[in-house]
C-alpha cells in the first residue's frame, strides 16, 4: 500500500489552492483577477481603464484615461487628473484635506483651524494665505493694501476678513477697530466702550447702559440697558426700515412690504406680508400658528402642520406652465411624518420623511421639457437608493451616513464602502453590476450577456452566459461545463473533455469523446 508522508500534506494542500487560484484568474480568458474580497483586478483594454480592490473595502486603486485614484480607507484617499491639472488628498477626512486646481492649492487641518492657500491672480502674481485659528492670520498679496498680518491677541491688521474691509486690534480686547468703507468703529475693552466715526456717522456706546449711532438720512440707532430698549431706523437700498422693542414686552419692525409685531417675546407674534398678500398669527410661537390670505396654513405643534402657497416670482416662463406653481409643506405628529412640495427652476420636488432620517423619499419631477428627473429613497441605516437625472441607478446596503450627507462626494468615497455589504449599480447604457461582501458574490450584465461569480477568496462558482457562449465552472475550473456554437465540453481536474463538436470539427486543445 502506498503511504504518504504526513509532512507533505500541507505542501499538497498549498499546491492545490495555488492551482485553483491560478485557474480562477485565467478561467475567463480575460485580463482580470478575481479573488473575492481579498483581491480583485479588472482591466478594460478598449477604454484603458483599470481597477484594483484589496482587503475588502479598505484598499482601492483606479485609473481611467488620465485620472488616477488611490485609497486606504478610512486613512487616506488620493485623486489626480492630469487632463484637468487637478488633484485631491484626504487624510482622515474631514480632519485634513488638500486640493489643487490649475496650479492653485489649499490645505486645511482640523476643519480650517490650520489653513494654507496659494493661488495665482489675473496678473500672474501668486498670493498666499496662512491661518492658524485663532492665533495667526497672514496673507501676502500683490496689492499691499490686501496683505495682512495678525498675531492674536497681541496685535494685527486684517483685510477683507470676517465681513469687514479692515480689522485692527492691539492687546485684544483692549483695543479693536473695524472699517467698512469709510465707516470706522473703535472699541476699548470690547464690547463695553465704543465710538463711531467716518462716512458721515457719529456716535458712541457704553454697553450695556446706553449707546447711539447716527448717519444723516440713513441711520438712527439707539439702545439703553441692552437688550431692554432698542430703536433703529435705516435706509436700505432706498427702502426705509424701522424697528423698536422693549424686551420682552413688545417689539415692532416695519418695511414698506412687511410689518411684524411681537408681544411677550417669543410667544405672541403678528406678521403682515403686503407683497405676498398674507397675514400670520403665532399664539404662542412656535406651537400654534395661523396663516391667511394668498397663502394658507395652520400649525398646532407637535400634532399637525399644513402650509400652502405660491412662492411668487417664479422664473418659469408663462408658456411652460398653466398657472403659478403652488408649494406646500407640513407634518403629522412631528417628527413622525413630514412632507413638502416645492417648485424649482425646471422641476418639482416632493419630499417625504418619517422620524427625520429613518425613512426619506425625495422625487424630482420635470415640469418643462428637458427638466431634471431623479429620486432618492433611504431607510436608515439599512439601505439607500438613488436614480440621477442621467438615468443611472444605485442601491446600497448598509447605508449609515448616506441619508445624512447625500451628495457629499468626499464622505462617500472615504467611508461609504466600509459598510456597503451589498452594492448594485445600473448605468444609463443598460450595464449593471452588483457586489455582495466586497466581491465575494459579484454579478455583471450588459448587452452581450451576464456573469456570476461566487468567490470567498477561493473560487466556488463561476457562470457566464454571453450570446452564443455559456460556461459553468466550479472551483476555478477544476470541474465545469462549457458550450458555444461549435462545441460542448466538460472539465475534470482542469482538463477539458469535448463531448460534442459540430460537423466533427476539432480545434484541438482537449480530449475528444465520440
Amino acid at each position: 500500500m502506498l503511504k504518504t508522508d504526513k509532512t507533505q500534506m500541507p505542501i499538497f494542500f498549498a499546491l492545490s489552492i495555488f492551482f485553483i487560484l491560478i485557474g480562477a484568474s485565467n478561467s475567463d480568458g480575460e485580463d482580470e483577477l478575481n479573488l473575492g474580497p481579498l483581491l480583485t483586478i479588472e482591466k478594460d483594454g478598449a477604454s484603458g481603464s483599470s481597477e484594483l480592490n484589496a482587503l475588502g473595502p479598505f484598499f482601492t486603486s483606479r485609473q481611467f484615461n488620465q485620472r488616477r485614484e488611490y485609497g486606504l480607507r478610512p486613512l487616506f484617499y488620493y485623486m489626480n487628473d492630469d487632463e484637468k491639472d487637478s488633484s485631491e488628498f484626504d487624510f482622515l477626512y474631514p480632519i485634513s484635506t488638500y486640493d489643487r486646481r490649475d496650479g492653485d492649492w489649499r490645505f486645511q487641518f482640523l476643519i480650517h483651524l490650520l489653513y494654507l492657500e496659494s493661488k495665482k491672480n489675473r496678473t500672474g502674481y501668486r498670493e498666499t494665505e496662512f491661518n492658524l485659528f485663532p492665533f495667526f492670520f497672514i496673507k501676502s498679496a500683490e496689492n499691499k493694501d490686501d496683505s495682512h498680518f495678525a498675531f492674536f491677541p497681541l496685535f494685527g491688521k486684517l483685510k477683507n476678513k470676517f465681513y469687514r474691509d479692515e480689522i485692527t486690534f492691539v492687546l485684544f480686547p483692549l483695543f479693536l477697530q473695524t472699517k467698512d468703507g469709510e465707516e470706522i468703529n473703535q472699541s476699548f475693552l470690547w464690547p463695553f466702550f465704543g465710538f463711531y466715526k467716518g462716512g458721515g456717522q457719529r456716535g458712541f456706546k457704553i454697553w450695556p447702559l446706553f449707546g447711539y449711532r447716527k448717519k444723516e438720512n440713513k441711520l438712527d440707532d439707539k439702545f439703553a440697558l441692552w437688550p431692554i430698549f432698542i430703536s433703529r431706523r435705516m435706509m436700505f437700498y432706498g427702502e426705509e426700515r424701522k424697528s423698536f422693542s422693549i424686551f420682552p414686552l413688545y417689539s415692532i419692525s416695519e418695511t414698506p412690504e412687511r410689518t411684524n409685531k411681537t408681544l411677550f417675546w417669543p410667544f405672541f407674534n403678528y406678521q403682515e406680508d403686503r407683497k405676498k398678500g398674507t397675514t400670520r398669527w403665532d399664539a404662542p410661537w412656535p406651537f400654534i400658528s395661523f396663516t391667511r390670505g394668498n397663502n394658507e396654513g395652520n400649525r398646532v405643534f407637535p400634532f399637525f402642520s399644513f402650509y400652502e402657497g405660491s412662492r411668487g416670482g417664479s422664473i418659469l416662463p408663462s408658456e411652460s406652465r398653466e398657472e403659478e406653481p403652488v408649494d406646500s409643506d407640513g407634518f403629522i405628529l412631528w417628527p413622525l411624518y413630514r412632507y413638502s412640495f416645492i417648485t424649482l427652476e425646471d422641476y418639482r420636488r416632493r419630499s417625504i420623511s418619517v422620524l427625520l432620517i429613518l425613512y426619506k423619499d425625495i422625487y424630482d419631477e420635470p415640469i418643462v421639457e428637458g427638466g431634471k428627473s431623479g429620486r432618492r429613497v433611504s431607510l436608515w441605516p439599512l439601505f439607500s437608493y438613488e436614480r440621477d437625472s442621467d438615468g443611472n441607478r444605485k442601491f446600497e446596503f448598509l447605508s449609515l451616513i448616506e441619508p445624512l450627507i447625500s451628495g457629499s462626494e468626499s464622505l462617500e468615497r472615504n467611508y461609504s464602502p466600509l459598510w456597503q455589504v451589498l452594492e448594485w449599480k445600473r448605468y444609463k447604457d443598460g450595464r449593471s453590476v452588483s457586489s455582495i461582501l466586497w466581491n465575494t458574490i459579484r454579478t455583471e450584465r450588459n448587452s452581450r450577456g451576464a456573469t456570476l461569480r461566487v468567490q470567498p477568496i477561493i473560487p466556488i462558482l463561476s457562470i457566464k452566459r454571453y450570446e452564443n457562449e455559456s460556461r459553468v465552472h466550479f472551483f476555478g475550473g477544476l470541474f465545469g461545463y462549457q458550450e458555444d456554437a461549435f462545441k460542448r465540453s466538460i472539465k475534470l481536474f482542469f482538463i477539458p473533455i469535448k463531448i460534442y463538436s459540430k460537423n466533427g470539427r476539432d480545434d484541438g486543445g482537449g480530449v475528444k469523446v465520440e
